[in-house]
Parts: structure tokens; C-alpha cells; sequence
């Protein structure tokens, strides 16, 4: 598995997972690579997280850490929006 983040100044960090990933290590993989790629690509204050309804992103416990650390994150359209 791979995560990554890209905004439209080009890619950011990739990092390569072994096994599964959950809400403990994707907040691991936010907390070292965000701010890093945020910084390399020259975004501004102003960048906006988005993430999809994968469990890991929408865990109470991933939800309280982004707003702990002050992330900016845009929701996801419920399952119900999206085309069939």
C-alpha cells in the first residue's frame, strides 16, 4: 500500500506501507509527512485536507487528532451522494 498527497503544485511525499494501516499509523504517516509536503510545495496557511470515507479517515479517533492538531479538512459526500 502507498499514501501519498499531491496538491496542484505537484506531488507531495510518498510513503510505502507494509500490511495494513490503521487510524493509529495513518495519524503517524499525517503527523511526520504533512507539514513536511505542505512546506515543499510552498502551499500557503490556507491548504485544506480531503480525505475519503475509508474507516481509518473517519475513526472518532483520527477525527479528534486532526482537530487537536489543528488540520483543516474538508468532509467527504456521504455514500448516499455519490453516482450509481
Amino acid at each position: 500500500m502507498v499514501w501519498g498527497c499531491f496538491a496542484a503544485s505537484g506531488p507531495g511525499q510518498l510513503v510505502i506501507i507494509e500490511g495494513n494501516m490503521n487510524s493509529a499509523l495513518y495519524q503517524k504517516i499525517l503527523k511526520e509527512k504533512i507539514r513536511s509536503s505542505v512546506c515543499q510545495l510552498k502551499l500557503k496557511h490556507s491548504w485544506v485536507l480531503l480525505q475519503d470515507n475509508d474507516p481509518k479517515h473517519q475513526s472518532k479517533f483520527t477525527s479528534e487528532w486532526l482537530k487537536r492538531n489543528k488540520m483543516k479538512f474538508l468532509e467527504w459526500p456521504s455514500p448516499s451522494l455519490e453516482p450509481h
